[in-house]
Parts: C-alpha cells; sequence; structure tokens
C-alpha cells in the first residue's frame, strides 16, 4: 500500500510522489507546520487554489493513492479477507479510528458476534466505545511501545 496507483497501472513509490510534491508546491511546506494532534490541518483557499498535484509519467492521468477514499467502496475481495481474517483471530485490536465509517464499525460488530476480544486506543471517542470492554483513550504511539 506504500505505492501510488494510476489509471494505466502504472506504480510509484509513496516517497518519490512526496518529493514531487514538495518539489511542485514549496507553499505547503508551511501548511505542514500547522498539523494539529488528530491530523487536521486549516488550509488557506489561496494556498488550497495553488496546489500543482503531479500527475502520471506515464499517460498524464491523476495520481491516486491506492486506499480507499470516503464515499468509495471497498473491493469486495477486501471485505472478505478482513471478514476470514477476523473470523480465525482470537482478538481484536482498534487503532487510531473513530469507527464512524461503517466499513471499520462492521469489523468491530463481527467480531463482537464471534465473541472476540476486543480493544480500541484512540485519542477521542469512537462508535464503539460502549460495546467494548478496553478502550484506551492515548495516541497509538505512545502506547504501542508499552505493549509490543
Amino acid at each position: 500500500m506504500g505505492y501510488i496507483l494510476r489509471q494505466c497501472h502504472a506504480e510509484y513509490d509513496r516517497l518519490y510522489i512526496q518529493d514531487k510534491l514538495r518539489e511542485m508546491n514549496p507553499h505547503m511546506l508551511e501548511v505542514v507546520n500547522m498539523i494539529r494532534p488528530d491530523g487536521d490541518v486549516e488550509i488557506p483557499q489561496e494556498t488550497v487554489e495553488g496546489f500543482q498535484p503531479p500527475n502520471c509519467e506515464t499517460c498524464g492521468g491523476v495520481l491516486k493513492p491506492d486506499i480507499i477514499f470516503f464515499g468509495d467502496n471497498v473491493p469486495r475481495a477486501r471485505v472478505e479477507a478482513v471478514k476470514d481474517s477476523i473470523s480465525q483471530s482470537n482478538s481484536l485490536l482498534v487503532l487510531g479510528s473513530s469507527l464512524t465509517v461503517f466499513s471499520s464499525y462492521r469489523i468491530v460488530l463481527q467480531a463482537l458476534e464471534e465473541n472476540k476480544n476486543i480493544a480500541i486506543v484512540n485519542i477521542g471517542p469512537t462508535r464503539a466505545d460502549k460495546l467494548v470492554k478496553i478502550k484506551i483513550s492515548a495516541r497509538c504511539g505512545d502506547i504501542l511501545p508499552k505493549i509490543c
């Protein structure tokens, strides 16, 4: 998943794309310093209007990360693979998710239905807080080194 995929299926390393973004948008570096702990940032309209996205060097198309954006459908094969993984596990650890989006929340629902142990680590509240026995309100980066 560290790759950026294109409509022509050319693949680019994420770090290469990051370098291209910095090169094409030096004015965005000041925005990076304004990122809040939750990853959110308020970007001035003039900065947004001046943003230059890199295009695919093979087909010229718009680059899109190999992720599921809000509103997109999770591919059926991936949904089935997650369902199988949950069924084969004895517990579920949710890291850094509010579980607001149903595609993530349904994973917790499946684990509950199958009587799995569930723990959630998230800074703020989640959709499943009242459904699980273990909820840790903290940054994942602070907690993971202590439990691994």
